[in-house]
Order: C-alpha cells, then sequence, then structure tokens
C-alpha cells in the first residue's frame, strides 16, 4: 500500500493548509476593510461642495485599507494571546524566535506598497483641488485671533440703479479707478450655487487653519504669507459657524468662527451683498453712528478680545483684552496722563498702534488690523461716548475727507446728523460708576 504519511513541505515553501488560511484570512481582512469603509458617509457632514466627492473617496480607500489592517493587527494580537498563552504550571520562558526573513519581507513591502498609492491618489486629489477653474470668483480673507473676515471686489451695477459717483467717498472713488469694483468686507462667507470660489488668505498674528467641513477643505494660513484655497458650493444653504479654525492659535480659538451663506443663483447672491455695498458708499452722516455700525459689524476682531456692553448684542464678550465699558472716561483721565495725548489722539493711537501704550496687566497681544483711516476716526467717535454718563466727554473732530457727501441710495432720507447722535446716546447702555472703575479699557 502506498504510504499516507504527511506530505512535508519543500525547503523554503508553506503548507498547503497554511497558505489556504492565508488567502481565507487575507479575502475576510479585505471584505472587513470595506464592511467599515461603509461608514465614511456617517464620519462626515453632508457633501456641499464638487470637491467634496473627491475628498470623500480618497478618505474610502483609506478606510478600507486602514480598516483591514486595524482587523489585522487586532486579530493577531487576541490570536496570540490564546495561542501562545501561559499554560497551567508553565513557569519558564518562552520558546526563542530568531525570525522569518519572509515575513519581515512581506509586512515592509505591503506597507510601502500601500503607502506610495495613497500617496500618488493624495497628489492627484490635491492638484485636482488646486487647480484654477474658469470664471472663478476671488475672495481675500483675512484671519486674526479671533475673527474671519472676507473682502470681495464687486461692481455697481449690482445695485440697479445710478450712483453718482462724484458723491462717493473718496476712498470708495479710488477703488473704482483701480478696476471698476468696490471692495466690501464681511464677517460671513458669501457665494453662491456652482460658482468656483478662490480664496486668497492671510493671517495678521500667528497661524490659523481655515477648514470648512461641509465643503472638506483646509488649509493653514502663515504670516508672511498667503495661501490660497478653493471650492465650488453645490448646495443653497445657511452654514451656521461653518468655517472653523482648526489651528490652536490663542485663549479664544474655540471661538474662531464664521458662517456661509450660499445663495441660489447670481442675483441672489448680489441682493446679499448690497446692502453691504451700499453702507459703503452711503455711510452714515454720524461719525458715532458710522463708527457703532463697523464694530458691531465684526468685520474686525475687537469683539473677540474685548467685552462692550452696548454691544453685547454683537456678541461684544471677549475676555483676552481689556474691557472698553467707560472708555471714554479714561481716555480723558488717567490715559491722557500716561501717553501726554488728548483723549482722542489716544483712542486713536490704541487702534493703529496697539503697541504704543500697553494697559497694565495686558501683553501686546492686538496685531495691526490695517483699518482705513475714516473708519479709525469713526470708530474714535463712537468709543467717546462709552461713558458714566452717556456722552462723550471729549470733541472727535472727523477729517474733511471723512465727512459722507451723500448720507443714503438715491430716494432716501436719512435723518439730520445732530437726531442721529442722540438716538445712538440713547441706545447706549449707561455702565454703573463702581462698573466703569472696575474696568480696563482700550484698545478696538
Amino acid at each position: 500500500m502506498a504510504s499516507t504519511t504527511p506530505s512535508k513541505p519543500s525547503s523554503g515553501g508553506l503548507q498547503t493548509t497554511t497558505i489556504i488560511a492565508v488567502v481565507v484570512v487575507g479575502i475576510l481582512l479585505i471584505v472587513g476593510g470595506i464592511i467599515l469603509g461603509q461608514a465614511t458617509p456617517l464620519l462626515f457632514p453632508q457633501q456641499a461642495s464638487a470637491e467634496a466627492a473627491q475628498v470623500d473617496n480618497l478618505f474610502h480607500i483609506m478606510l478600507v485599507i486602514g480598516g483591514a489592517i486595524f482587523l489585522l493587527v487586532q486579530g493577531l494580537l487576541v490570536f496570540s494571546m490564546w495561542r501562545f498563552r501561559a499554560r497551567k504550571g508553565e513557569t519558564g520562558d518562552g520558546e526563542p524566535i530568531h525570525g522569518n526573513t519572509t515575513l519581515e519581507i512581506v509586512w515592509t513591502a505591503i506597507p510601502a506598497v500601500i503607502v506610495f498609492v495613497l500617496t500618488i491618489l493624495s497628489w492627484q486629489v490635491f492638484n485636482s483641488l488646486q487647480a484654477p477653474k474658469p470664471g472663478e470668483a476671488s475672495v481675500v480673507v483675512a484671519g486674526a485671533r479671533f475673527n474671519w473676515a472676507f473682502t470681495y471686489n464687486v461692481p455697481l451695477s449690482i445695485l440697479g440703479y445710478e450712483v453718482d459717483e462724484t458723491l462717493l467717498p473718496p476712498d470708495v472713488k479710488d477703488d473704482l479707478a483701480d478696476d471698476g469694483t468696490v471692495s466690501i468686507t464681511s464677517a460671513t462667507l458669501y457665494s453662491y450655487v456652482n460658482q468656483p470660489v478662490a480664496l486668497a488668505m492671510d493671517a495678521r498674528d500667528v497661524i490659523h487653519a481655515f477648514w470648512v467641513p461641509a465643503f472638506r477643505v483646509k488649509q493653514d494660513l502663515i504670516p508672511g504669507r498667503t495661501t490660497t484655497v478653493r471650492f465650488t458650493p453645490t448646495v443653497a444653504d445657511t452654514y451656521p459657524s461653518g468655517i472653523q479654525c482648526a489651528e490652536l492659535c490663542g485663549a479664544n480659538h474655540g471661538i474662531m468662527r464664521a458662517d456661509i451663506v450660499v445663495a441660489e443663483n447670481e442675483a441672489e447672491y448680489n441682493k446679499l451683498l448690497t446692502p453691504i455695498l451700499e453702507s459703503r458708499l452711503f455711510p452714515p452722516a454720524d461719525p458715532v453712528v458710522r463708527g457703532r455700525a463697523i464694530l458691531e459689524s465684526n468685520v474686525y476682531p475687537c469683539y473677540t478680545c474685548h467685552v462692550l456692553s452696548d454691544l453685547s448684542s454683537a456678541n461684544w464678550v471677549g475676555n483676552v483684552g481689556p474691557a472698553l465699558d467707560g472708555v471714554a472716561d479714561r481716555a480723558a483721565t488717567s490715559r491722557a496722563n500716561a501717553t501726554s495725548q488728548t483723549a482722542a489722539e489716544y483712542l486713536y493711537t490704541s487702534i493703529h498702534e496697539p503697541g504704543a501704550y500697553l494697559v497694565p496687566g495686558y501683553g501686546n497681544l492686538m496685531p495691526q488690523l490695517g483699518v482705513p483711516e475714516c473708519d479709525v476716526w469713526a470708530m474714535v467717535a463712537y468709543l467717546a461716548t462709552q461713558s458714566t454718563s452717556g456722552s462723550a466727554p471729549f470733541e472727535v473732530v472727523q477729517p474733511d475727507v471723512c465727512i459722507p457727501q451723500v448720507s443714503g441710495p438715491p430716494g432716501s432720507e436719512p435723518p439730520p446728523a445732530g437726531e442721529a447722535t442722540a438716538e445712538a446716546a440713547a441706545e447706549t447702555e449707561v455702565v454703573p460708576a463702581e462698573a466703569t472703575a472696575e474696568a480696563t479699557a482700550e484698545g478696538s
């Protein structure tokens, strides 16, 4: 009779049963990875940009591979804990193992191939996301602790009516002379469906990270360097706090967020920008009203560091910088004495050169914000009303170039400057003297 003894593996070979086991385990790992990969849509918000599908597909591939590796590692760990456990009565060391050259080559080669493939796929996705698109809209983004600001260049034609350009503010005339558009800034990012957008982003102080989970885009902002990110919205909606900073940038990093509004079409988009443009073309005649509107718009990061009771509805609840309640009284007394400046000059300098004088107990954290000259003087006029009495304890004289010639669109009849000032003063919350005495203030 023929011998029935089991066949021995040839030198350097594997038993048939071992090969079968490896194949079965490999298939199970691949299936398990695919099953885990199906969780991709559950991990992310709705896809709201044309680029989102590419990013999700790449992540899906990575999750499938990572899931298979996870199952392999954990499976071997559990198997080893069971198969090579110490039996009852065993007290000696385990059997010494020299190694397996074939196994070492395999577990080095496979990860190398996986990393190479993922690198190629990631590079393709990155190039696709960064490639300029026809007709893309350009938006300038400024990131500063702890705020986002978005600047658009828009033509006067979006207004739908004629404007006498000779009566517009000097800075607006300069804008129009450059390229026929006017730059406007908002604290909200606006766009519309299927409009490619290119953001040119700058950091005013430290490194920030522009992250929009719904659009699947993320890009760092680096001081002294302009970085770019591109996306094309596909879902019309309002995304509250849709933009987040993903780089720890300071004490109030968690509030560095901004809303996104995606309109259905260009006409709706223009309607969203029209009020912002009109506020630039026809600023209020009263500098107090004008200054309050600027600070209330939150286009500057003042509100993220300072508290001001009069603007609490605009989320002025910052605690990083000195409080601004009662700032006019201190500007006219202790701060004027410390700096040898008039109260108005002191407030102006605090905005334009925040490091020139530091309130005792606070560091030099406020960045150079690049606030236009007329906006600074309007802010000074408003801050001058933040006193215990609710009225300005000193006079703020506006430069001639900052006095608007027109205070509203054609057909509008804004109230006289005196009435507007009185109305603004009436709305200002009077801070008790004891609260003012405790507050330290300055800076915008």
